[in-house]
């Protein structure tokens, strides 16, 4: 049996090709919105790892959920064990619902800030990102003109 001669294929070539092309497109600042996205994580991801927070929150706050940020409705427990134990947490939550007459507004209204100033940092940030892109691109484009200027005002000399 016989069998049909396969073309090989250059693997690594084709990459390379592919990656050049890609290089060229980026240096003409032609990028693609999944691109944007992936620099904007980039710098979010920098800059959470400028800060010397707990690298969770960080993760929180580039996430799609709210987990990071405060509630009012806490949960009372504790690691002690014994009547001692017993005896705080039922003190706490005996006691909560009147702390909570005078902190939850006050929480409230942080959660609400938090969650703004969240969505104004991440679209700040994405919108710096596709305006660097679009500087490069505008860029290319006059490094363009003016070669291509350069270039009439030499044939027409």
């Amino acid at each position: 049996m016989a069998q049909a001669h396969q073309p090989v294929v250059d693997v690594v070539r084709i990459m390379k090709e592919i990656r050049e092309s890609i290089q060229k497109k980026r240096e003409q600042g032609i990028y693609t919105e999944e691109e944007v996205d992936a620099l904007t994580e980039l710098r979010l991801r920098t800059f959470g790892d400028e800060v010397l927070i707990d690298p969770r929150l960080v993760e929180g706050l580039r996430g799609p959920g709210q987990g990071w940020n405060i509630a009012s409705d806490y949960l009372i427990r504790t690691q002690r064990s014994g009547p001692a134990a017993w005896a705080l947490v039922t003190l706490k939550k005996a006691l909560r619902p009147f702390v909570r007459l005078y902190t939850d507004h006050i929480v409230n209204r942080q959660a609400q800030l938090n969650l703004y100033f969240a969505h104004l940092l991440h679209a700040n940030i994405r919108e710096t990102a596709r305006l660097q892109v679009e500087i490069q691109e505008l860029r290319h484009r006059c490094r363009a003109l003016e070669a291509e200027r350069d270039a009439t005002r030499r044939t027409a000399s």
